[in-house]
């Protein structure tokens, strides 16, 4: 025979109202007692319309219901507002599973649940959120019925005899759910979930771009990558915590886009998110510059574009990177792709003819991003995809890191020869990143005859601004990583304040 079980239930169903935008609507009154309670504000009403507001229970067995306690939420203000649906020091105790189970149903656009939940455990008072920013416009009421019930079973539930469930039910400001479990690709989705595409790259983009990704393409894959300027309002949530130095300092990433192989591309951004020296160091691109083919991350010899590309050379500035790698992220190198490409595309502008030196010419990135503003990430040149993996590109990369390309600042938002301080310039506190200090992208743009350039990165007397100079001025260093597609999400939504962190484990997924 089934014992019987012993359960006090204490539910006190007060309703609080924290739901406005200004102080001014925090001011409730508290109206009646019982089934008359209400609670109102300068806009918002909510009001129980049945049950005592209180459930109280002894000996309860199974099969035993709350029975339903209804309320109203009426938005009487002239804007919409959030609302979450919360149990405010909730204790449960007991301890089986799919017995102890709750339903809010609303049948006029509220939150509505098609059936019976678990009531979350909790040996200690905690609030646990039922229903995350339920959307109520103006003028309009949202009705509801809370049920809870214990459900019948032939299996023994005496382990739950004595145990508790008690706790307050409140009504609160908006809140977003957090992501509950996955890969780390997974939780930037989640929390971006508006997806935008982008034609015109003519001008800075200043578009609000809070939770929004942007879709474009690599070699045929959807990629998808961060846009616009962060602004106090609207902060776009591309921060990542990743990784320590060599001090023990935890470092902090910004996530520049999805690569065609899935993993998630970085730029580095020092000990802090507040960093006005988000840049390992300064370094030349290369220590000569009258060759053309000093334009090249690695690079061969001269002569020709072909021997230029036969990347027997490290250019200085890999050599700088490289170092920093070996000295601070080798502990790291499991979560990282090596198959992502980073291209340093050294192709010619249409048109144009290759000179070791004497004649000049431009590369394809000056027509693409300084005349025709169409940025892209493909890299047409196998010796051009510096890659750790031989299946992918050319496979000449030592560590699996390098440069942010140029193309990639233009679809974050710059554009050549503009200020722009979009989100790749900023700092949490909206300040330069790396202060009055230039950095280096990893992209060719012209050789003059005489002097090899590149592209970089203006500082705060630049700002964001897409630029170009000889390879032989140093430079601020940021370096770019990609973590694997497989990498699991641990914790954060991408702000500054809780950056995106992933699980650390022995073999990287």
């Amino acid at each position: 025979m089934k014992r019987k079980k012993e359960l006090i239930v204490i539910l006190s169903s007060l309703l609080v109202i924290v739901l406005s935008v200004s102080v001014a609507y925090f001011t409730t009154k508290i109206l009646g007692t019982g089934k008359e309670i209400s609670v109102e504000s300068a806009d918002l009403k909510v009001i129980f319309t049945s049950g005592s507001g209180t459930i109280n229970g002894t000996n309860i067995e199974p099969g035993w219901t709350s029975g339903e306690n209804t309320f109203t939420v009426k938005n009487e203000s002239n804007g919409t507002y959030k609302y979450n649906i919360i149990i405010k020091d909730l204790v449960n105790t007991f301890v089986t599973t799919g017995f102890l189970q709750y339903k809010i149903t609303s049948s006029d656009g509220g939150y509505n649940m098609t059936e019976f939940v678990d009531v979350p455990k909790s040996s200690t008072p905690k609030d646990e959120i039922l229903a995350y920013s339920v959307e109520i416009v103006k003028g309009k009421t949202h009705s509801y019925s809370i049920e809870f019930k214990y459900t019948n079973s032939t299996n023994d539930q005496s382990d739950d005899m004595g145990k508790e469930l008690s706790g307050t039910l409140y009504i609160e400001k908006g809140t977003e759910k957090p992501f509950d479990g996955g890969t780390l690709a997974e939780a930037i989705k989640y929390y971006n979930p508006t997806i935008g595409t982008r034609n015109d790259f003519s001008a800075p983009f200043t578009t609000n771009t809070a939770n929004t990704l942007y879709k474009a393409t690599e070699d045929g894959t959807d990629v998808y990558y961060f846009a616009g300027q962060d602004t106090t309002s609207t902060p776009i949530n591309n921060w990542v915590k990743f990784g320590k130095n060599s001090s023990n300092q935890d470092l902090y990433w910004r996530i520049i886009r999805t690569n065609s192989d899935e993993s998630i591309r970085l730029l580095y951004h020092g000990t802090s998110t507040t960093a006005t020296d988000a840049y390992i160091g300064t370094s030349k691109f290369n220590e000569k510059f009258n060759d053309s083919m000093y334009v090249g991350y690695m690079y061969g010899t001269s002569g020709s574009q072909e021997s230029n590309r036969t990347n027997t050379n490290d250019s200085a500035i890999k050599a700088y990177i490289d170092n920093w790698y070996a000295n601070n992220m080798t502990s790291y190198t499991k979560y990282l792709s090596t198959t992502a490409v980073y291209c340093n595309d050294r192709e010619l502008a249409s048109g144009e003819k290759y000179s070791a030196t004497g004649s000049s010419f431009n590369y394809a990135s000056h027509t693409r991003l300084n005349t025709n503003k169409t940025p892209t990430y493909d890299c047409t040149n196998d010796n051009d995809k510096f890659t750790v993996d031989a299946s992918t590109g050319n496979g000449k990369l030592t560590y699996p890191i390098a440069l942010m390309t140029a193309d990639e600042i233009a679809y974050a938002g710059g554009v050549a020869g503009q200020e722009a301080p979009m989100w790749y310039y900023t700092n949490s506190s909206l300040e330069s990143s790396t202060g009055t200090q230039l950095w280096w992208s990893l992209s060719p743009m012209y050789w003059y005859g005489y002097d090899a350039d590149s592209w970089y990165v203006g500082g705060s007397v630049y700002p964001g601004n897409l630029g170009y100079n000889s390879v032989a001025y140093s430079y601020g260093v940021r370096p770019v990583v990609s973590l694997k597609t497989c990498i699991k999400y641990s914790t954060g939504n991408g702000t500054s304040e809780t950056p995106y962190e992933i699980v650390e484990t022995s073999s990287g997924c």
